[in-house]
Order: C-alpha cells, then structure tokens, then sequence
C-alpha cells in the first residue's frame, strides 16, 4: 500500500516546490501554483498520510485498542471518496474506450497522461488495499454484529436518510445518464467520469435499502457491506463534488445536496449501526442468563 501511494505523494510534493512537471499547458501551470490548489495539494497529502496510518493500525494487534469512532471515521472516509472511483472509473474508461475509442476526460489535455496514470492508479490501488485490511478487521473486532443482518430503522431515521441520500443518488443517476447540465458537476461530461457518477448514485440508493429490505434478504454481510459503503459515499461524494468543483465555483444545486446528504446520511448509518448493536448485545446477554438453566431442565 505504502509503495502505491508514493507516486502520488511525490508529484504533489514536486509541485509544492514549485515543479510543473507532468503539467503542459500554460493555464493549468498558473492554476498549478494558485492558492486553491496548493492547499488542495496539501490537503491530500494529509489524506494519504492518515490513510497509511489507517493501514498500520488495521494490520497491528493494537489497532483493536484504537477507539471506534476513529477506526469508523478513518475508513468511512476513506470508503466514501475511493469506492465509486474504484468501482466507477474502470467501468466507464472501458465503456468509452469501446464506445469512443479512446478514454481522454477533462483535464487531460492540460497534463502529461503518465500524471492520470499514477493518480488514479494510485488511487485504485489505495482503494483496494484499505477495503481489504478493514473488511478483515471489522470482521475480527465485530463478528457478532456482522453476523446479523442490519436492525430495521425507525421510521424517522427512514425520513432521515430518505431526506438527504435518495435525492443525491436520483441527482447522481440524471447526471450520469444525461449528462451534468448547468447544474450538476461541471467538467463531468466524459462516459468515464459520467459513469462514476451512476455508480455513486447506485451505492447512495443500495446504502439505503440495505437495513430495510434486510429482512427479506439472508446475507448479513452483504447488507452490511452495501450500508457502509452506501453511507459512507452519500457522505463523502457531495463535499468532495463542491470542494473539486471547476474552477473552484460548485453549482448552487450540489451544494444543497451535499448539505442534506453528508449529515442525513451520518446519523442514518450510525443510528443502524447503534440499533444492530443493541439488538446483538441483548442476545448475547439472553443466551449467557440462559445457559445456567440447561441442567436443570434435565433434573
């Protein structure tokens, strides 16, 4: 993981010091070195950093001491801003590629090719390593809970998440399938990009449904996998849409859709989380206060 993240982390490091290496056109070069995109720059170095140590401690026998909540917080950021492009841009360059022959995206022609190769390689492969090191990790720390399928939630927690994740994901899909307009992400027009954009609304949706047709489905692990993710991008994907937006200027109608779907979704992954919780520590008591009776019942 270390070694998939150091091209990405060295070209940015290159372009603090003042390098424009990878970048060829004299507009983006001045972009390059604006305030905007060095604290941008910055920003994802942390990122990356906080992300390696997320790995270390997912793959250290003290990493099961580490508080929950920053375990959640680390991971539920790293899902959210990785899963659709891992799942997303692969799918999309392909189907450009057929459908276009060719995979160019916005931007493209600003940058050296190698620059998109090693972003989103890095990207990809970053992606892959943390899913993997925290699916085995929740799985050693929460067994008990993944084990059962998600808690239902209550009604207002159903208008919560209906609220701020189905009109990001309904959003997401018009803007994958008929392009961003004049008012969704601006610079998304590529099959590629677009395609990302479908398979955000698809998790933000399958986030959603996941605890409440839990019921219908026997696969506890498979419905939690869906609600993380699914939570976990409805959060992530509306910020990183105004924080990446063209220019720096988001569109007025994804700013109010990441303001409803960032907290809506929160409280909806965590209220699901708590009420599973509750539900598997009460069983776990039962069975313990039951276990004693066993003999004599036989008497």
């Amino acid at each position: 993981m270390v070694i998939a993240v150091v091209p990405y982390m060295a070209l940015k490091l290159l372009w603090l010091s003042g390098s424009t290496g990878g970048v060829s056109d004299p507009a983006a070069v001045a972009e390059l070195q604006g305030a905007r995109m060095v604290v941008g720059n910055l920003v994802t170095i942390v990122l990356e950093l906080l992300a390696i140590g997320l790995a270390v401690a997912l793959t250290r026998p003290w990493g099961r001491r580490v508080p929950a909540w920053i375990v959640l917080g680390l991971a539920g950021g790293a899902t959210g801003l990785l899963a659709p492009i891992l799942l997303g841009l692969p799918l999309g360059s392909a189907i450009q590629f057929l459908v276009r022959s060719d995979v160019r995206t916005s931007g493209m022609d600003n940058m050296d090719p190698w620059v998109f190769a090693a972003v989103y390689g890095s990207f990809g492969l970053l992606a892959v390593a943390i899913m993997v090191l925290a699916w085995n990790y929740a799985l050693a720390r929460w067994e008990r809970v993944l084990a059962v399928r998600p808690h239902r939630p209550d009604a207002w927690t159903i208008a919560i998440g209906a609220v701020g994740m189905l009109p990001l994901g309904t959003a997401m899909a018009w803007w994958g399938l008929m392009g961003p307009g004049g008012a969704g992400p601006q610079a998304m027009d590529a099959l590629a990009q677009r395609t990302v954009l479908v398979i955000t609304a698809v998790l933000c949706c399958a986030g959603f449904v996941a605890p409440i047709l839990g019921a219908a489905i026997d696969r506890p692990r498979a419905l939690w996998l869906a609600t993380w993710v699914g939570c976990a991008t409805a959060a992530l994907q509306g910020p990183a849409q105004v924080l990446l937006a063209q220019g720096g200027s988001p569109t007025p109608a994804m700013i109010v859709l990441a303001v409803l779907a960032t907290p809506a979704s929160c409280v909806y992954g965590l209220r699901v989380l708590r009420l599973s919780a509750g539900v598997t520590g009460q069983a776990r008591v039962a069975s313990s206060t039951a276990a004693p009776a066993a003999p004599a019942s036989r008497r």
